[in-house]
């Protein structure tokens, strides 16, 4: 799908580039023939009895910024020609010839000088390109490794869950995770990093570590929340923060235990079709040094599906400025109710785009499905 972006992308730049180079450096040749054209035909027809030969040398100038060396020299022996053919005659032959070769000195000095700085200027070009292409290729690696570590579908005892983030940019800041406590208890989280690039994704790394490290000895969603959100006050800058929702799910219970730290309130879809908004919130995690989080707990049954998503899937926009919506999103899990979680989140990931046409990504896009059975 075109609405995602692709490692492709930076390949269709780079041949963008060539061809608007190509394109400039034609209508700039273009320019110097025309200009030496128009200095020959002053030169003959309007002014009489003064030369405008030194007019040449912006032509020849305007050549050597974008041509070969070899070129110039050429057309700097033709301009040479030209003010002799078409200014006021020399009295006699050496005057002649002198005003020729002190013409074509100049003109070559000109081009000459100018190419050394043009050439100069395409080497700054292609260090400059050449560190835009290693750090392309270093933010190409580090996006790969980003998708890598999220993880692929799963299935638990009487639970599945499904995900997947599309980053605005090579890098995103969203991120999701699932990962089991216990035989009997699976933690889904759902996150968004302030922020978009490679500063919100730097950020991925430390949340997951952070989780994984804590979840097992903190006795539930909330204090799991509490306790990251100390630690992002101390690693971050004031103005980074994180929305979150963590949800904790008993299997054998069939309960789910969720804390919200300023997140999109997740959809819960029953089998009937009855739709609810987990909307029960607290502060965004990262700003507050006094934010209380709480354990919310509701009671699931076999075909009910949860979706838990950032803004970039409701708040994607298309060409009449129209946002994707919650509403829109509800629609689609009804559709899908009866599918698998993997199922729910490709039809997710199929609708949006659809729904955008030609606008671009703007946002990070994560989703994740859980379909209790």
């Amino acid at each position: 799908m075109a609405f995602f972006r692709s490692t492709k992308d930076g390949d269709a730049l780079k041949r963008y580039e060539h061809i608007e180079e190509n394109r400039i450096f034609g209508l700039l040749n273009f320019i110097v023939l025309l200009s030496i054209a128009a200095v020959a035909y002053t030169d003959w027809v309007v002014v009489a009895n003064i030369s405008l030969g030194y007019l040449y040398v912006l032509s020849l100038a305007l050549s050597a910024l974008v041509n070969p060396l070899l070129l110039t020299v050429a057309l700097a022996a033709v301009c040479t020609f030209l003010q002799d053919i078409f200014g006021p005659p020399s009295n006699t032959l050496s005057l002649r010839v002198a005003h020729d070769a002190i013409m074509l000195g100049v003109f070559l000095v000109t081009g000459f000088l100018v190419w050394l700085i043009a050439r100069q200027r395409n080497r700054l070009i292609d260090e400059v390109r050449q560190q835009r292409d290693e750090y392309e290729s270093d933010l190409v690696l580090a996006a790969q490794v980003q998708q890598q570590v999220l993880p692929s579908p799963r299935t638990y005892p009487g639970l599945e869950l499904a995900g997947t983030m599309h980053a605005a940019r090579l890098l995103g800041g969203d991120y999701y995770d699932f990962f089991q406590i216990s035989d009997d208890i699976v933690d889904v989280v759902i996150a968004d990093v302030s922020g978009k690039g490679a500063a919100a994704a730097l950020l991925m790394p430390s949340l997951s570590v952070a989780l994984r490290l804590r979840a097992r000895e903190l006795s539930g969603p909330a204090a799991i929340m509490k306790d990251l959100d100390g630690v992002l006050r101390q690693v971050t800058r004031p103005a980074s923060f994180v929305t979150m929702f963590y949800a904790r799910f008993h299997l054998a219970a069939k309960r789910l235990e969720y804390a919200n730290g300023g997140h999109n309130p997740p959809i819960l879809l029953r089998p009937a079709g009855d739709v609810r908004l987990l909307e029960a919130s607290g502060p965004i995690l990262g700003i507050l040094d006094d934010a209380v989080y709480s354990n919310v707990t509701i009671d699931l049954a076999p075909g009910d599906i949860l979706a838990l998503y950032t803004d970039g899937v409701t708040e994607q926009e298309n060409k009449e400025s129209e946002q994707f919506s919650v509403d829109r999103l509800e629609q689609v899990l009804r559709k899908n109710v009866r599918g698998s979680s993997a199922a729910i989140v490709d039809a997710i990931c199929e609708a949006v785009p659809t729904f955008a046409g030609m606008v671009e990504q703007s946002d990070d896009f994560t989703i994740v499905a859980a379909k209790v059975s």
